[in-house]
């Protein structure tokens, strides 16, 4: 289970985490892609450790390049990294030990702050991240203009650098067909929708990331309200559509439920896509009062740790991988 979970979060039978990411650059200093393997890039990395392994502080810091393919993989599938950082060999990460903080380094911009909070808890994630902010702005000159606000790498990133997501697990709108229009309608609000493991990945058990389009030409204030705005709306309702479900539907539903838990609780063998799809049923029936099981931050922990990649060993076949992952999953079950 991901150490940053925690139980009893706020909303969490449908918000799974809330994540604030601040993009900022060196002043003077090339965009990573220019500077791998140069002194520069050592430079980046010298002034991340001077801000944040300082005495009394239990921050840790680790070389990207020194990480094993599972441990790289374990750390995107967690949240805790990008794709992107895990891909290189020039980053590093310097993180907190329950690693809900991860500070970037080397990835498209010098560096990612980023805050991980259970939950839906936009605020908390955003003054931890602005604290983190502060912290290195006393060692850095950031790559800063008066009109457009902070420089990034990716166009789309100028002016505050912040991206604040939280990661939504909505069944109900799913079985409903409402999803789409959801979907559909968020760009008129300066949001949109990827999948769990961001840009370019599928909504893997009904779990989709909500954030913030906008950088640029509006205040980090504004973008958490009015992100905050369209996530609650959300929210409130995956909450009517579950139980619109149960009301018009119930037998159906529950039927489907019950047997989602049959599955996870006896089957020999499972695919991650069946797994996912099981889990993401129990916890809505979870949540709706129908079956008795694990609570929801346990079962959000255990899609992530019956990943692929978390079940990968030496020689294991994506068969030996299916077997591994049910018996995780029957053991975990209650």
């Amino acid at each position: 289970m991901a150490l940053w979970l925690k139980e009893n979060a706020l909303d969490s039978d449908v918000a799974i985490s809330t994540r604030v990411r601040l993009a900022r650059n060196l002043a003077g200093i090339p965009f990573p892609h220019r500077i791998a393997g140069t002194q520069r890039a050592e430079q980046v990395k010298e002034t991340a450790k001077r801000a944040f392994l300082r005495d009394g502080m239990d921050f840790s810091y680790q070389e990207i390049r020194g990480l094993s393919p599972i441990n790289k993989t374990r750390l995107v599938e967690q949240h805790i990294i990008s794709r992107e950082l895990a891909s290189g060999n020039e980053g590093a990460m310097i993180l907190s030990p329950d690693e809900s903080i991860c500070v970037m380094i080397g990835e498209e911009d010098h560096y990612r702050l980023q805050c991980l909070r259970s939950g839906y808890d936009v605020d908390t994630a955003m003054k931890m991240a602005f604290e983190l902010d502060k912290m290195l702005n006393k060692e850095a000159e950031y790559a800063f203009d008066p009109e457009l606000g902070y420089l990034t790498s990716c166009p789309t990133n100028v002016g505050t650098g912040m991206r604040v997501s939280v990661m939504l697990h909505l069944p109900g709108l799913t079985l409903s067909g409402g999803i789409r229009g959801i979907l559909s309608a968020l760009g008129n609000f300066g949001v949109t929708a990827r999948g769990c493991y961001g840009e370019g990945s599928e909504a893997a058990g009904d779990i989709y990331q909500i954030s913030n389009q906008v950088t640029l030409g509006v205040s980090e204030k504004d973008i958490a309200k009015n992100l905050k705005t369209v996530v609650s709306q959300i929210i409130k309702k995956e909450r009517e559509a579950r139980n619109a479900l149960l009301h018009n539907q119930g037998a159906e539903v529950k039927d489907r439920i019950w047997r989602s838990y049959g599955l996870l609780k006896y089957a020999w063998k499972m695919d991650t896509s069946e797994a996912l799809s099981c889990i993401s049923l129990v916890n809505m029936g979870v949540g709706l009062g129908i079956i008795e099981a694990n609570t929801s931050d346990e079962l959000y922990g255990l899609m992530m740790d019956i990943m692929p990649g978390m079940l990968s060993g030496e020689g294991r076949t994506a068969q030996d991988r299916d077997v591994v992952r049910a018996r995780m999953i029957r053991n975990t079950i209650h």
